[in-house]
């Protein structure tokens, strides 16, 4: 979501290494493979042990990689892995109003919506965006992180 490209700037990337796998004990890092190459990567964070809950990231590489179900396909399998190898019973996830892409995979996948959240986000040009927090009950997904009919 942010408006500049990525650059590679590899100090910051192990940096980001160090801080993820070595500090944030509660997060898991997912590399999303279109066959052999690298396109995006999903985190399961915030893990909390108690409230059997977590939250979701995910960020492909480029618009080249949208639009073709790589991300959707990634969440299911993202869900499945919340749910049976950390024991989660709900996933969370949030956008920015104006991600329509996002918005769509949400509801495909069966998310509700639980927040909207007023002016969270400042767009390039200063406009406010809003937040919008979506949730979803992991047992209601099979094994593949497939919706359950």
């Amino acid at each position: 979501m942010e408006p500049f490209p990525f650059v590679y700037n590899r100090e910051a990337v192990e940096r980001s290494y160090v801080y993820n796998y070595q500090v944030r004990k509660q997060y898991a890092h997912y590399g999303i493979f279109e066959g052999e190459e690298p396109v995006g990567c999903l985190q399961l964070k915030r893990m909390d042990e108690k409230n059997k809950s977590c939250e979701f990231g995910i960020i492909l590489r480029d618009d080249s990689c949208k639009n073709r179900g790589i991300g959707t396909q990634a969440i299911r399998m993202g869900m499945n892995l919340a749910r049976t190898c950390y024991g989660m019973k709900t996933i969370l996830g949030d956008t920015a109003s104006r991600n329509k892409r996002m918005i769509r995979v949400f509801e495909k996948l069966g998310f509700t919506l639980i927040e909207t959240v007023p002016g969270a986000f400042r767009l390039t040009d200063g406009r406010p965006d809003d937040r919008l927090v979506y949730r979803k009950d992991l047992n209601e997904c099979s094994g593949e992180g497939e919706l359950v009919p």
